[in-house]
């Protein structure tokens, strides 16, 4: 019988570090500057060759101004796993066409979101309107590229987008140009996303502050997705709390009041997370306790409380109707909410499929369970591979250890 020979793949991953663009409006030009990831899979051959394709082109940068207002934060990333490369060994010149889906906030504000009143059981993800670019991408690797880890590579390029798809249609064009950036060879692909949580109270000191639950949920979420790392290392690295200093938001009587309270803080480069004391009964059995914003975007925010940890006893009844992974139960319960929304952060949806972003498994994290039910505690390969939002910046492997396995591997 003939040996079946498995080709092995590494990965080039660069940082682009305030990267000058310039993005056409209706209004003119806007010259601003773009960070994120450029990447590319490099599938290797028995005989020593290989091949290029483009999977990973994640960028980010602040709003500009706009006829309609204030863009909010602009977001971008490949609208496929990967896309076909051309890649001349000689010469090191490389070329790549590529989609990108764009996302930015002023998209939510006049669009809303776009599969509302149509979620059964609970309504946890907030999915918003998107828009598509054609893009085109040539640059430069060394010549004669061998992947061989100890080497400096570096990479040029430039990129143009075009817009193909419109919600708003406020951006007509982007170009992007960058000069030498160094490149590194992994044998696996380290994606680190930033996080910033929010608290109400007057600061650290506060007793009274909310986000005494985040602990336990940062614990939790770490630990299930530090599951991914024997087929994709993601890590979430958490910024200091930032404390809103008003108390009407310590408990959110209704949607209207958290869209006030996610107003309240906007970081360009990472997911906010509000963490509130609890909620009213109607929006926490609506939400499941909790719910995520403009999910798979660089928009993404979350809204929370710290009864998570803390569900009444008895389970209030109007939340004890929907109770999909078993009977409904109560005290410090929810354990792995913070880990099922930020999978929703990272776009993935409930295995059955009803918001229409990236595939999830059934049992796993990304099950939905209401607020009297804890999610899974089961890690999946597919949502490890199916993770993406454009704030996914590259980290060296040296830093973060990937040790962790998914439970189910499909």
């Amino acid at each position: 019988m003939e040996k079946t020979v498995v080709a092995k793949q590494m990965y080039l991953r660069g940082s682009l570090e305030k990267v000058q663009g310039v993005l056409v409006t209706r209004e003119g030009k806007h010259e601003i500057p773009f960070s994120g990831t450029i990447g590319f899979k490099a599938t290797l051959s028995p005989r020593g060759t290989y091949t290029l394709a483009l999977d990973r082109l994640n960028l980010v940068a602040k709003g500009v101004k706009t006829a309609k207002g204030n863009s909010g934060v602009i977001g971008l990333s490949l609208a496929a796993p990967q896309f076909e490369t051309r890649h001349n060994l000689r010469t090191g010149a490389i070329s790549s066409n590529f989609m990108s889906t764009l996302h930015y906030e002023l998209i939510d504000k006049v669009k809303g979101y776009r599969n509302v009143e149509k979620v059964k059981g609970e309504m946890d993800a907030f999915i918003p309107f998107t828009e598509t670019m054609k893009g085109a991408f040539k640059g430069n690797f060394p010549q004669n590229m061998k992947l061989d880890e100890k080497a400096k590579i570096t990479i040029s390029g430039d990129m143009q987008m075009d817009l193909s798809s419109s919600v708003l249609g406020l951006f007509d064009k982007l170009t992007i140009k960058f000069g030498k950036i160094v490149v590194e060879l992994a044998k696996i692909s380290v994606e680190t996303l930033k996080i910033q949580p929010v608290f109400i109270g007057t600061g650290p000191a506060d007793p009274h502050a909310t986000g005494k639950a985040f602990d336990t949920l940062r614990a939790r979420s770490n630990e299930l997705w530090g599951k991914c790392g024997s087929v994709r290392c993601l890590k979430f690295v958490y910024n200091e709390p930032v404390y809103i200093n008003n108390n009407a938001y310590k408990v959110l009587d209704s949607s209207t009041e958290a869209d006030n309270l996610r107003a309240e803080v906007d970081v360009t480069d990472a997911i906010e997370i509000f963490v509130a004391e609890k909620m009213s009964t109607s929006l926490t059995c609506a939400w499941g306790g909790g719910a995520t914003f403009s999910s798979g975007t660089a928009s993404s925010k979350i809204v929370t409380s710290d009864e998570q940890l803390n569900v009444p006893c008895p389970c209030p009844a109007s939340c004890a109707t929907y109770c999909p992974l078993g009977p409904c139960s109560c005290g410090a319960l929810n354990n792995y909410h913070l880990a099922h929304e930020l999978g929703h952060v990272i776009n993935l949806d409930h295995p059955s499929g009803a918001y229409g972003m990236a595939p999830s498994t059934a049992t796993s994290v990304m099950e939905p369970s209401g607020f009297c039910n804890d999610n899974p505690d089961i890690q999946s390969a597919k949502n490890c591979r199916n993770a993406s939002n454009p704030l996914f910046y590259w980290g060296k492997t040296m830093i973060y250890r990937c040790i962790g396995s998914p439970d189910i591997n499909d």
